[in-house]
């Protein structure tokens, strides 16, 4: 199972488009993401945004499950989230693992960083479209990106509209007409 979920991270970075990896807790999600990072050849920096109680378990699996990987915290004081993000080099095969508060916090500081991957673990995290997390996080520029969840869709479709906003901006169409086509149709049945 695994190894079809990397063949189909790689599948979809050939061709610059983002995934989805929905499935239940423990299936070997982070494995898959950290595989494909492993395996890529591109020398451009990747951003994960993670919920702040897995900061450190992202950290300790690339240790674990690809430790040639060189990765970074983007945690703690202002002026040292600073400091690193000003010194991401685009060029640069470099993890970077940050919270989504934190990254909200820090949008500005991203403006000219340029990402080979985006990847946002717990993606429900940004199902509300009008929150400052959500749009945060669909400024930030990267050539591919995918999102981790096992709840793609916990109160409506609108949930997974703005989790492809982010992955594929404009594939599903505007908020409003996503709304009218498909939330309101299945709604009224």
């Amino acid at each position: 199972y695994q190894v079809d979920a990397f063949k189909w991270l790689k599948t979809l970075t050939e061709v610059k488009m983002g995934g989805i990896l929905a499935d239940d807790m423990g299936l070997g999600k982070t494995i898959e993401i950290i595989s494909l990072l492993v395996s890529d050849e591109t020398n451009k920096p990747t951003l994960i945004i993670v919920p702040t109680s897995l900061i450190y378990n992202w950290s300790n699996e690339i240790v674990k499950w690809g430790n040639e990987l060189d990765h970074q915290i983007i945690s703690g004081p202002v002026l040292n989230r600073e400091e690193i993000i000003k010194n991401i080099d685009n060029g640069q095969k470099k993890v970077y693992i940050t919270s989504y508060d934190t990254f909200k916090n820090d949008v500005e500081l991203y403006k000219d960083k340029s990402f080979r991957f985006a990847i946002l673990d717990e993606a429900q995290f940004i199902k509300n479209y009008y929150t400052q997390k959500a749009q945060a996080v669909k400024e930030l520029n990267s050539e591919v990106r995918f999102v981790l969840t096992g709840t793609p869709i916990e109160n409506s479709l609108l949930d997974l509209w703005s989790i492809f906003d982010f992955l594929l901006p404009d594939y599903l169409s505007t908020h409003n007409n996503f709304k009218k086509k498909y939330e309101n149709a299945i709604a009224s049945e």
